[in-house]
């Protein structure tokens, strides 16, 4: 449940869940206020490095060497559907890492309560937590419940020129997705069907990317809308574009909080 300006205005430590489309800017500004003190919990690290770790070894035969700075092996370990001979995996294989990666993402969400935690115990300064752009897949409304508990919920919304340039660099640049779980099986198949194709190992992973983007990305927009109408708040990404200091971002915040419930 959102929370009024005057509730807004006096709770010690701030927590605040960011969320939105991947590129709109979550990270710089998490990254921003990290240099103003607060505290940046990554939920793309964490899962990297704390949930993921083992599976990214084992599955990759390397050390992990996930970064804040450097997530391309996670990219690596979640993969892309299709033939072997262009970077593919199996059907199988894929889903399995799908699954792996959204328990780790629900993880990552539940440490939040205790992140909180720990900044009080050790007086440190507000929270801001960094999602991924999948939050909006999760589909557990007891953590939904527990994220709207601890923080409050930014949904950060791209403008229509911020969503024709994703678009765009899907197409130019097809990477690892982590797809819409009741939508992907039903993907591929038409995927199969529009192509005359039987098989994963037939599919070509650029190609497969560059056609089920559009569709992830139209299903997901109002997902991340109904997360915001029912816990938190929306923003237009354009209105964060002046925030320098841990004051604008608040202010930015503030204003679109209601003034009473």
């Amino acid at each position: 449940m959102t929370i009024t300006k005057s509730d807004f205005d006096v709770i010690e430590p701030k927590v605040i869940t960011l969320m939105g489309m991947s590129g709109v800017g979550k990270t710089y500004l998490s990254m921003l206020m990290a240099k103003e003190g607060w505290h940046h919990y990554s939920c793309d690290l964490e899962i990297g490095v704390n949930f993921l770790k083992k599976d990214i070894e084992q599955t990759l035969n390397e050390p992990c060497r996930v970064t804040a700075n450097d997530l391309s092996q996670l990219s690596q370990y979640v993969g892309r559907l299709g033939a072997a001979d262009k970077g593919g995996l199996p059907f199988d294989e894929f889903k399995r890492r799908q699954q792996q990666y959204l328990e780790a993402e629900c993880q990552s969400l539940r440490q939040l309560k205790f992140v909180v935690r720990h900044v009080n115990q050790h007086g440190m300064h507000h929270v801001i937590n960094d999602s991924t752009g999948s939050l909006c897949e999760i589909n557990d409304d007891v953590l939904l419940d527990s994220i709207d508990e601890n923080s409050l919920i930014v949904y950060i919304k791209a403008t229509p020129e911020q969503e024709q340039e994703v678009l765009k660099r899907a197409q130019e640049y097809p990477k690892p997705l982590f797809f819409s779980p009741e939508k992907f099986e039903g993907w591929v198949e038409e995927f199969f069907n529009e192509k005359g194709l039987s098989d994963a190992g037939e599919i070509d992973t650029d190609e497969f990317s560059r056609w089920v983007f559009p569709k992830l990305f139209k299903n997901r927009l109002p997902k991340y809308q109904a997360i915001a109408d029912k816990y938190g708040v929306t923003i237009s990404s354009e209105e964060f574009l002046n925030v320098r200091t841990a004051d604008d971002f608040i202010a930015v915040i503030r204003k679109h909080l209601p003034d009473e419930y």
